[in-house]
């Protein structure tokens, strides 16, 4: 469970990270930030340019990315433009490689090292992608009819329509073939593939459903399999509920009846909580 903790806190970060930095997209912008922080001078357009073997024009239209995103700062001087991590930069940078060091390693490159860490990033990329596909993977699974739309595979893999139908495409063909694309008048739809479908049977969602009935209960009453949706959903009716019940119990039976009713309630809604939270999937 530690492991696994371990694991869901690290993809969240990820996440986190893959937000303001798309890891597929931007290997200029992050072989830069990667180079900024291995150094503790700052470096000019032109150093950078040398060092990473990119031309300016590639730099600078990186550092306007950069910049516009607040990881970058740029010092303007007689012989060329200086550049530093701000402030945000170094902390992406400190989270980053939190995540991809080992235990013994876990501060900012060195100037030898800095590229070679490239080799981490794309491990990175590979467990944020691996996060989204499993994500539609339980989605496609646990959904109601046997495909979903990309509109709503988008929602629950928590990207845009765009970004969410590359990711599903790249696994829709040999030779790692998941997921089966549909294109109809009415739209683009998705479902799962059989080796999509014999991954799912392994995943801790899946087993979780097939071990406890009140979690497949609600996740077919609320539509999503993840329990976090799920409480919400399940509190948004309930705690309104609750205070209805009470309020027409103390209207029929006085305040005593009313407080019995809020109490009992209130533990019986406390005691699902727990409940649905020792799942786990």
């Amino acid at each position: 469970m530690a492991t696994y903790n371990r694991i869901m806190s690290s993809l969240k970060i990820l996440r986190e990270l893959d937000s303001i930095l798309d890891f597929s997209r931007s290997s200029n912008q992050l072989l830069i930030i990667f180079y900024l922080s291995s150094t503790n001078k700052e470096t000019s357009i032109s150093e950078l340019a040398a060092k990473l073997k990119l031309s300016r024009k590639s730099i600078l239209d990186s550092i306007r990315k950069l910049e516009r995103k607040g990881l970058v700062e740029k010092i303007y001087r007689e012989d060329d433009i200086y550049l530093a991590l701000s402030e945000k930069g170094k902390d992406y940078m400190k989270k980053l490689m939190a995540i991809l060091s080992t235990r013994h390693e876990a501060q900012l490159p060195s100037t030898e090292t800095a590229l070679k860490v490239m080799t981490r990033i794309n491990i990175g990329h590979e467990l944020v992608t691996a996060y989204r596909i499993y994500r539609a993977l339980i989605a496609l699974g646990f959904s109601v009819k046997e495909h979903m739309s990309l509109k709503d595979l988008s929602r629950h893999m928590g990207l845009s329509m765009e970004r969410a139908k590359s990711y599903l495409d790249a696994f829709s063909a040999s030779p790692s073939r998941l997921f089966r694309r549909i294109s109809t008048p009415s739209g683009v739809f998705y479902r799962l593939d059989k080796e999509g479908k014999r991954i799912l049977y392994y995943s801790p969602h899946y087993l979780a459903s097939r071990k406890s009935r009140i979690y497949r209960f609600l996740s077919k009453l609320f539509r999503t399999p993840w329990l976090d949706e799920i409480i919400g959903r399940f509190s948004l009716v309930v705690v309104p509920l609750i205070s209805l019940g009470s309020i027409i119990a103390g209207l029929l039976g006085g305040e005593l009846t009313a407080s019995l009713f809020l109490g009992m309630g209130s533990m019986l809604y406390m005691l699902i909580i727990l409940f649905l939270l020792r799942i786990k999937p």
